[in-house]
């Protein structure tokens, strides 16, 4: 299969659909910092060619400042934030073990910034909900059958502003190991 098109996708729906598990980290920055997010997909996938689902995403790594709290002065505080992602995963070229992909996934949750008071005890300074579009790109190299490296590159545009006090929109990067489970099961799936 070489390069797909976009009208195409309605032909790779009528498909069997194959159910999917996605460990997702990627890389990007807030505020100027690196910084990684992980989080979990579930989805189907048509011909393996297209892909839709549901997951969750979270910040990974601490993103640390300093505010202004009435009544304590300046004190140290973390950001949070997590949000639910609708998404699609398209292939929109494949030749030999390269493939190209077209991941876009919308982004649904809030994000905080929190303080320890005097006491020991977290205190939430400013929570937003967020809204964010991320499309990217991805290519792929499969290896030894059941194995992928991959890289890509993408961009996280928060679309309703927030009062964290963060810069949020920002470049995303994603490196990683593909393992194709589907493959090896169909292959040591006893009886066959």
């Amino acid at each position: 299969m070489r390069a797909q098109r976009m009208d195409s996708i309605p032909d790779y729906l009528a498909n069997e659909a194959v159910p999917i598990v996605k460990l997702d980290m990627r890389g990007s920055f807030i505020s100027n910092e690196v910084v990684q997010f992980a989080g979990v997909k579930l989805g189907l996938e048509h011909a393996g060619v297209f892909q839709y689902g549901i997951g969750y995403s979270f910040l990974l790594s601490p993103v640390r400042n300093e505010r202004a709290v009435a009544g304590q002065g300046l004190v140290g505080t973390r950001l949070r934030f997590g949000y639910v992602t609708p998404y699609i995963d398209y292939a929109f070229h494949r030749k030999g073990p390269w493939e190209l992909r077209l991941p876009v996934q919308f982004g649904l949750g809030s994000g905080s910034v929190v303080y320890d008071d005097r006491d020991g005890r977290t205190r939430r300074l400013e929570r937003s909900f967020v809204f964010l579009y991320e499309p990217g790109i991805t290519v792929q190299y499969r290896f030894l059958r059941y194995f992928g490296l991959g890289a890509g590159w993408g961009y996280r545009l928060v679309l309703r502003r927030t009062n964290l006090n963060e810069g949020l929109t920002a470049p995303i990067y994603m490196f990683g190991l593909r393992v194709f489970f589907g493959d090896l099961w169909r292959d040591l799936r006893p009886g066959d």
